[in-house]
């Protein structure tokens, strides 16, 4: 058994400098279609990509991101939660799926149809000597979003992906992961605190210990520290009416 894939995927870092080398049509088509073979909850592929070049989107998405790599990249892809095709059908089937796509179950199953979709796609990109970068930025204005890609009904866009050659000063590296302990769970989920607790020590400590040494010490926040900061800040409190405006969770 090789440990190619493996080693490709233990070596994914975010890239955010690109250098200005526009990717070809063909490589775009190639990264998508390894996307669209990834499982799909019962064949349903809710999903569409809305493939960028254009410099003018470019900057406005790069309005709504904050960020500079939305614009400056090779190519920018959205990933959008499609249902729209799926009404399409049934406005000749006049089978009423209003609220099937209203439904909390199909918001699962769009989101982790595009969340493959696009895991396969960042996968294949790097295997071919690009950089990538996810955009959930992206969500600062969802109704924004909507506007400039011309999204229609029971579509929502759930982030981006900036793809790319990286720049020669690229220097990112993988950032550490939790333990192996602290998310494998065998048979039954481990509740002991104090176990978490202690992993969660020991992971503050290396995170901490990857900050220092990759900014000569100017950085040496805990992960802990990070998490509580982020999740306490970013609250996005507009997605559920954002979402029932696209015809969806109404249930």
């Amino acid at each position: 058994m090789g440990d190619y894939v493996y080693n490709l995927l233990t070596q994914h870092h975010s890239v955010r400098r690109f250098k200005d080398q526009p990717l070809p049509e063909s490589d775009v088509q190639h990264i998508v279609e390894a996307g669209q073979a990834a499982s799909t909850s019962s064949y349903l592929q809710t999903y569409s990509v809305i493939g960028i070049d254009d410099l003018q989107v470019k900057e406005s998405l790069k309005e709504v991101s904050g960020q500079p790599y939305v614009e400056e990249n090779g190519y920018l892809f959205v990933f959008v939660m499609d249902y729209y095709r799926h009404s399409v059908m049934d406005d000749e089937r006049q089978e009423d799926l209003e609220e099937a796509f209203g439904s909390t179950e199909n918001l699962l199953v769009g989101s982790i149809d595009v969340a493959l979709l696009a895991q396969n796609m960042a996968v294949t990109a790097e295997d071919m000597g690009y950089g990538i970068v996810y955009l959930g930025s992206l969500r600062n204005d969802v109704a924004r979003v909507k506007e400039i890609l011309d999204l229609p009904d029971y579509t929502f866009p759930l982030f981006g992906m900036a793809v790319g050659v990286p720049a020669d000063n690229e220097n990112g590296s993988p950032k550490p992961r939790l333990p192996f302990e602290a998310v494998f769970h065998k048979n039954k989920y481990i509740h002991d605190k104090t176990q978490h607790r202690q992993l969660l020590r020991r992971y503050d400590q290396t995170v901490s210990d990857y900050y220092r040494q990759r900014t000569n010490g100017e950085r040496t926040e805990t992960w802990s520290n990070q998490v509580i900061n982020f999740m306490s800040t970013k609250q996005r409190l507009d997605m559920l009416d954002e979402l029932n405006k696209s015809g969806f969770v109404k249930k």
